[in-house]
Protein backbone atom coordinates (compact mmCIF):
# COMPACT_ATOMS: atom_id res chain seq x y z
CA UNK A 1 0.00 0.00 0.00
CA UNK A 2 1.04 3.66 -0.76
CA UNK A 3 0.96 4.58 3.16
CA UNK A 4 3.36 1.87 4.06
CA UNK A 5 6.24 3.17 1.82
CA UNK A 6 9.52 4.66 3.28
CA UNK A 7 10.52 8.20 3.32
CA UNK A 8 12.02 9.19 0.07
CA UNK A 9 13.18 12.67 0.79
CA UNK A 10 12.40 13.05 4.78
CA UNK A 11 9.01 12.83 6.57
CA UNK A 12 6.12 11.63 4.19
CA UNK A 13 3.51 13.80 3.20
CA UNK A 14 0.37 12.66 2.21
CA UNK A 15 -0.75 12.12 -1.62
CA UNK A 16 2.79 12.57 -2.31
CA UNK A 17 4.18 9.91 -4.40
CA UNK A 18 8.17 9.76 -4.37
CA UNK A 19 8.43 10.74 -7.59
CA UNK A 20 6.94 13.66 -7.26
CA UNK A 21 8.98 14.25 -3.73
CA UNK A 22 12.10 14.38 -6.15
CA UNK A 23 10.55 16.74 -8.91
CA UNK A 24 9.43 19.01 -5.89
CA UNK A 25 12.66 19.07 -4.25
CA UNK A 26 14.73 19.54 -7.14
CA UNK A 27 12.32 22.56 -8.51
CA UNK A 28 12.71 24.05 -5.03
CA UNK A 29 16.41 23.50 -5.10
CA UNK A 30 16.43 26.09 -7.91
CA UNK A 31 14.13 28.60 -6.86
CA UNK A 32 15.83 29.15 -3.48
CA UNK A 33 18.81 30.12 -5.31
CA UNK A 34 16.76 32.85 -6.60
CA UNK A 35 15.04 34.20 -3.36
CA UNK A 36 14.17 32.64 -0.14
CA UNK A 37 11.11 34.60 0.23
CA UNK A 38 9.61 33.28 -3.67
CA UNK A 39 10.03 29.95 -2.65
CA UNK A 40 8.26 30.47 0.69
CA UNK A 41 5.35 31.98 -1.22
CA UNK A 42 5.19 29.04 -3.62
CA UNK A 43 5.18 26.14 -0.70
CA UNK A 44 2.82 28.34 1.06
CA UNK A 45 0.57 28.05 -2.29
CA UNK A 46 1.55 24.66 -2.61
CA UNK A 47 0.99 23.70 1.19
CA UNK A 48 -3.00 25.05 1.02
CA UNK A 49 -3.85 22.78 -1.92
CA UNK A 50 -4.61 19.31 -1.42
CA UNK A 51 -4.35 16.59 -3.93
CA UNK A 52 -7.03 15.20 -5.29
CA UNK A 53 -7.51 11.89 -4.73
CA UNK A 54 -8.68 9.23 -7.13
CA UNK A 55 -11.40 7.03 -6.21
CA UNK A 56 -10.92 3.68 -6.10
CA UNK A 57 -12.48 1.11 -8.41
CA UNK A 58 -13.57 -0.80 -5.21
CA UNK A 59 -15.16 1.61 -3.87
CA UNK A 60 -17.42 2.86 -6.21
CA UNK A 61 -20.16 0.41 -5.47
CA UNK A 62 -20.35 1.47 -2.14
CA UNK A 63 -20.49 5.06 -2.80
CA UNK A 64 -23.22 4.67 -5.26
CA UNK A 65 -25.29 3.30 -2.64
CA UNK A 66 -25.35 6.77 -0.46
CA UNK A 67 -27.00 10.28 -1.09
CA UNK A 68 -25.31 12.98 -1.83
CA UNK A 69 -26.29 15.98 -0.80
CA UNK A 70 -24.49 19.86 -0.88
CA UNK A 71 -23.96 22.10 2.44
CA UNK A 72 -22.30 25.52 2.50
CA UNK A 73 -20.10 26.80 4.93
CA UNK A 74 -19.35 30.82 4.81
CA UNK A 75 -17.68 30.97 0.98
CA UNK A 76 -17.28 26.93 0.70
CA UNK A 77 -19.72 24.49 -0.73
CA UNK A 78 -18.83 20.77 0.27
CA UNK A 79 -20.47 17.69 -0.27
CA UNK A 80 -21.89 14.79 2.21
CA UNK A 81 -22.70 11.21 1.27
CA UNK A 82 -25.49 9.65 3.19
CA UNK A 83 -26.12 5.84 3.86
CA UNK A 84 -29.81 5.74 5.43
CA UNK A 85 -29.74 3.28 8.09
CA UNK A 86 -32.17 3.13 11.45
CA UNK A 87 -30.23 4.07 14.47
CA UNK A 88 -28.19 6.60 15.79
CA UNK A 89 -25.17 8.66 13.13
CA UNK A 90 -21.58 8.05 12.71
CA UNK A 91 -20.11 10.83 10.95
CA UNK A 92 -16.83 9.76 9.17
CA UNK A 93 -14.00 12.62 8.20
CA UNK A 94 -11.11 12.03 6.08
CA UNK A 95 -7.86 13.39 5.96
CA UNK A 96 -5.50 15.91 4.01
CA UNK A 97 -5.86 15.05 -0.01
CA UNK A 98 -8.21 12.22 0.92
CA UNK A 99 -12.38 11.54 0.53
CA UNK A 100 -14.85 9.59 2.25
CA UNK A 101 -14.87 7.23 0.00
CA UNK A 102 -11.75 6.37 2.10
CA UNK A 103 -13.46 5.11 4.54
CA UNK A 104 -15.98 2.61 2.98
CA UNK A 105 -14.90 -0.69 4.17
CA UNK A 106 -17.05 1.00 7.80
CA UNK A 107 -20.20 1.43 6.00
CA UNK A 108 -21.36 -2.16 6.35
CA UNK A 109 -20.09 -3.03 9.92
CA UNK A 110 -21.60 0.32 10.69
CA UNK A 111 -24.77 -0.46 9.50
CA UNK A 112 -24.77 -4.28 10.82
CA UNK A 113 -24.12 -2.54 14.29
CA UNK A 114 -27.83 -0.70 14.02
CA UNK A 115 -25.87 3.24 12.90
CA UNK A 116 -26.48 5.69 10.08
CA UNK A 117 -23.30 6.83 8.63
CA UNK A 118 -22.69 10.00 7.05
CA UNK A 119 -19.20 10.67 4.94
CA UNK A 120 -17.81 13.88 4.26
CA UNK A 121 -15.32 15.57 1.66
CA UNK A 122 -14.41 18.39 3.00
CA UNK A 123 -13.97 21.72 0.40
CA UNK A 124 -11.60 20.76 -2.24
CA UNK A 125 -11.73 16.64 -1.73
CA UNK A 126 -13.02 14.00 -3.58
CA UNK A 127 -16.28 15.75 -5.13
CA UNK A 128 -16.65 19.00 -3.41
CA UNK A 129 -15.88 21.81 -5.39
CA UNK A 130 -12.89 24.09 -4.34
CA UNK A 131 -9.12 24.29 -4.83
CA UNK A 132 -7.43 25.46 -1.74
CA UNK A 133 -8.50 23.93 1.75
CA UNK A 134 -7.08 24.15 5.77
CA UNK A 135 -7.76 22.74 8.83
CA UNK A 136 -10.45 26.09 9.26
CA UNK A 137 -12.35 24.64 6.75
CA UNK A 138 -12.35 21.03 8.03
CA UNK A 139 -13.55 22.56 10.97
CA UNK A 140 -16.27 24.24 10.16
CA UNK A 141 -17.54 21.76 7.64
CA UNK A 142 -17.37 19.37 10.21
CA UNK A 143 -19.63 21.73 12.42
CA UNK A 144 -22.32 22.39 9.91
CA UNK A 145 -22.76 18.78 9.85
CA UNK A 146 -23.17 18.23 13.06
CA UNK A 147 -25.41 21.33 13.27
CA UNK A 148 -27.16 20.13 10.15
CA UNK A 149 -27.73 15.89 11.36
CA UNK A 150 -27.76 16.65 14.87
CA UNK A 151 -27.93 14.46 16.98
CA UNK A 152 -24.61 12.49 16.01
CA UNK A 153 -23.70 9.72 18.21
CA UNK A 154 -19.61 9.94 16.84
CA UNK A 155 -17.72 11.14 14.55
CA UNK A 156 -14.56 8.94 13.80
CA UNK A 157 -11.65 11.51 11.91
CA UNK A 158 -8.64 10.67 10.19
CA UNK A 159 -5.16 12.48 10.59
CA UNK A 160 -6.38 16.04 9.78
CA UNK A 161 -10.04 15.33 10.24
CA UNK A 162 -9.11 13.47 13.53
CA UNK A 163 -7.47 17.12 14.23
CA UNK A 164 -10.98 19.21 12.61
CA UNK A 165 -12.74 16.80 15.51
CA UNK A 166 -10.51 17.84 18.36
CA UNK A 167 -10.89 21.67 16.99
CA UNK A 168 -14.64 21.84 17.07
CA UNK A 169 -14.75 19.98 20.34
CA UNK A 170 -12.27 22.84 21.77
CA UNK A 171 -13.69 25.69 19.78
CA UNK A 172 -17.66 25.37 20.01
CA UNK A 173 -19.79 24.62 22.68
CA UNK A 174 -22.93 23.05 20.69
CA UNK A 175 -23.75 20.04 18.59
CA UNK A 176 -20.95 17.76 20.18
CA UNK A 177 -20.92 13.94 19.21
CA UNK A 178 -21.13 11.56 22.37
CA UNK A 179 -18.29 9.83 21.11
CA UNK A 180 -14.95 10.16 18.83
CA UNK A 181 -12.87 7.81 17.12
CA UNK A 182 -9.14 9.11 15.96
CA UNK A 183 -7.16 7.77 13.52
CA UNK A 184 -3.39 8.83 13.05
CA UNK A 185 -3.70 12.27 14.13
CA UNK A 186 -0.98 14.71 14.16
CA UNK A 187 0.47 16.40 17.50
CA UNK A 188 0.44 19.91 16.15
CA UNK A 189 0.30 21.96 12.75
CA UNK A 190 3.97 23.27 12.74
CA UNK A 191 4.76 19.65 12.71
CA UNK A 192 3.12 19.22 9.91
CA UNK A 193 4.32 22.47 8.05
CA UNK A 194 8.03 20.89 9.08
CA UNK A 195 7.44 17.53 7.11
CA UNK A 196 6.11 19.76 4.26
CA UNK A 197 9.19 21.99 4.34
CA UNK A 198 11.44 18.65 4.73
CA UNK A 199 9.59 17.00 1.61
CA UNK A 200 10.66 20.37 -0.61
CA UNK A 201 13.99 20.42 0.98
CA UNK A 202 13.60 24.10 2.28
CA UNK A 203 16.57 25.55 3.85
CA UNK A 204 16.09 27.83 6.84
CA UNK A 205 15.25 31.14 5.56
CA UNK A 206 12.38 29.47 3.20
CA UNK A 207 11.23 27.98 6.24
CA UNK A 208 11.15 30.38 8.23
CA UNK A 209 8.83 32.61 5.60
CA UNK A 210 6.67 29.82 5.09
CA UNK A 211 5.95 29.81 8.81
CA UNK A 212 5.53 33.79 8.68
CA UNK A 213 3.24 33.00 5.93
CA UNK A 214 1.21 30.47 7.82
CA UNK A 215 0.54 32.72 10.78
CA UNK A 216 -0.09 36.28 9.03
CA UNK A 217 -2.94 33.99 7.43
CA UNK A 218 -4.56 32.37 10.01
CA UNK A 219 -3.39 34.65 12.92
CA UNK A 220 -1.13 32.48 14.51
CA UNK A 221 1.95 30.77 14.12
CA UNK A 222 1.58 26.72 13.10
CA UNK A 223 3.18 25.80 16.75
CA UNK A 224 -0.09 27.36 18.26
CA UNK A 225 -2.43 25.07 16.43
CA UNK A 226 -1.99 21.73 18.63
CA UNK A 227 -4.26 19.04 19.16
CA UNK A 228 -2.64 17.62 22.26
CA UNK A 229 -3.23 21.64 23.56
CA UNK A 230 -7.55 20.92 22.63
CA UNK A 231 -7.08 17.39 24.75
CA UNK A 232 -7.43 18.09 27.90
CA UNK A 233 -11.08 19.36 27.46
CA UNK A 234 -12.70 16.72 25.51
CA UNK A 235 -15.17 15.19 28.14
CA UNK A 236 -16.99 12.18 26.15
CA UNK A 237 -15.48 8.92 25.35
CA UNK A 238 -12.44 8.69 23.49
CA UNK A 239 -11.06 6.06 21.18
CA UNK A 240 -7.02 6.87 19.69
CA UNK A 241 -6.13 3.95 17.19
CA UNK A 242 -2.29 5.03 15.79
CA UNK A 243 -0.03 2.68 13.95
CA UNK A 244 3.34 1.78 15.52
CA UNK A 245 5.00 2.35 12.02
CA UNK A 246 2.96 5.64 11.16
CA UNK A 247 5.35 7.65 8.93
CA UNK A 248 3.70 10.41 8.87
CA UNK A 249 2.49 11.19 12.50
CA UNK A 250 4.94 8.87 14.84
CA UNK A 251 2.91 6.86 17.78
CA UNK A 252 4.12 9.06 20.33
CA UNK A 253 2.13 11.60 18.91
CA UNK A 254 -0.69 9.17 19.04
CA UNK A 255 0.33 8.41 22.54
CA UNK A 256 0.92 11.94 23.57
CA UNK A 257 -2.52 12.84 22.45
CA UNK A 258 -4.26 9.81 24.17
CA UNK A 259 -2.66 10.34 27.34
CA UNK A 260 -3.76 14.04 27.48
CA UNK A 261 -7.48 13.45 26.71
CA UNK A 262 -9.03 12.02 30.15
CA UNK A 263 -10.51 8.80 29.74
CA UNK A 264 -9.13 8.24 26.17
CA UNK A 265 -8.08 4.58 24.93
CA UNK A 266 -5.67 4.23 22.95
CA UNK A 267 -5.54 1.01 20.62
CA UNK A 268 -1.69 0.35 19.00
CA UNK A 269 -1.73 -1.37 15.28
CA UNK A 270 1.06 -2.07 13.66
CA UNK A 271 2.41 -2.14 9.93
CA UNK A 272 -0.51 -0.24 8.58
CA UNK A 273 1.12 2.95 8.33
CA UNK A 274 -0.78 6.52 8.47
CA UNK A 275 -4.07 5.02 6.34
CA UNK A 276 -4.02 1.08 6.29
CA UNK A 277 -6.19 0.90 9.59
CA UNK A 278 -9.16 2.30 7.43
CA UNK A 279 -8.78 -0.76 5.53
CA UNK A 280 -8.13 -3.10 8.88
CA UNK A 281 -10.88 -5.67 9.73
CA UNK A 282 -9.97 -5.57 13.48
CA UNK A 283 -9.37 -2.07 13.52
CA UNK A 284 -12.87 -1.19 11.95
CA UNK A 285 -14.46 -4.09 14.64
CA UNK A 286 -12.62 -2.21 17.37
CA UNK A 287 -14.32 0.86 16.59
CA UNK A 288 -17.45 -0.56 15.94
CA UNK A 289 -17.77 -1.99 19.39
CA UNK A 290 -16.35 1.17 21.09
CA UNK A 291 -19.21 3.11 19.64
CA UNK A 292 -21.43 0.27 20.66
CA UNK A 293 -20.78 -0.17 23.94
Amino acid sequence: MEERRKPVLGRVVPGVSPEVQRKLHGFFVLVQALSAPLAGWLAFLMFLKPPRRRLETADAPILAEARRTTLRCGSDRFNVWRWEHAGPTVVLLHGWGSHAARFANFVAPLHAAGFSVIGIDAPAHGTSPGRFSDLPRFRNSLAEVLRAHEPIHAVIGHSLGGGAVLTVLAETADHHPKKICLFGVPSDMDYILESFAMMLGLKAPALENLRARFATKFGRPASAVSVTAAAPSVRIPVLVIHDEDDNVAPIAQGAALAAAIPGAVLWRTRGLGHSGALRDAASIQRVVDFLRD
